[in-house]
Parts: C-alpha cells; structure tokens; sequence
C-alpha cells in the first residue's frame, strides 16, 4: 500500500475512546500526526466509517475530543505490524492542531 499520509506520524502510546453510531470502543493509538493516527485494534472498523475520538496527550489536562474517519484497515497481522486502522482528522481546532502538533514536535527531538 502507498503511502499518501501528508504529515510523517510520531510513535506514542495513549488510549484513545471512541464510538461509530452507537458502539463504543476502547484501544491504543500506536503513533500520531497532525492529520490522524493508528488506532490499535482487534477489530477494525471499515473505511469510510466516522468516529468521535476522546484521548489524553501527554501534558495536557484536558482531554481532546475530534470527529475522524477510517481510512484504511489492517485486519491480519504479521511479525511487525499491528491489526488496526488508519484514521484522518477531520476540522481540527486551531487550539487541538497546535496542541498535537506540539506534542509531535517534542516526539521528534526524543533520541
């Protein structure tokens, strides 16, 4: 699969709340970029799928709270990769942009 992500992604490990319709889910996001993020899960949701997300980044007291979409699914695994789905932003904040964005930066300049 080509990868057409406009922003790299960072690794980071932080739960993340989420429900599509009226399931309710909880997983780990595996990395994050201003644009989306990997979200962990025994049973990916299909692409195209929307979802409200509430997580936690690390030094902020507040949770953060988007609407996303599913844009691609990994429903088998192999030796180095997780099942999951690959999630877009959609509308951030400018406040929750900065906010990750921030967060990003500071996973970049960890050795």
């Amino acid at each position: 699969m080509k990868d057409r992500r406009k922003k790299s992604r960072m690794p980071i490990i932080i739960q993340i709340d989420y429900h599509a319709v009226d399931s309710f889910f909880r997983d780990f996001a595996d990395n994050i970029s201003a644009g989306g993020m990997f979200i962990a899960t025994p049973k990916p949701l299909k692409p195209g799928t929307q979802l409200s997300l509430e997580f936690l980044l690390p030094g902020c007291n507040y949770p953060i709270r988007v609407k996303a979409e599913v844009m691609w699914n990994r429903d088998k695994t192999s030796i180095d990769q997780w099942l999951g789905m690959g999630v877009k932003f959609d509308s951030l904040s400018p406040s929750v942009r900065d906010k990750i964005n921030t967060i990003v930066k500071q996973l970049r300049s960890v050795p």
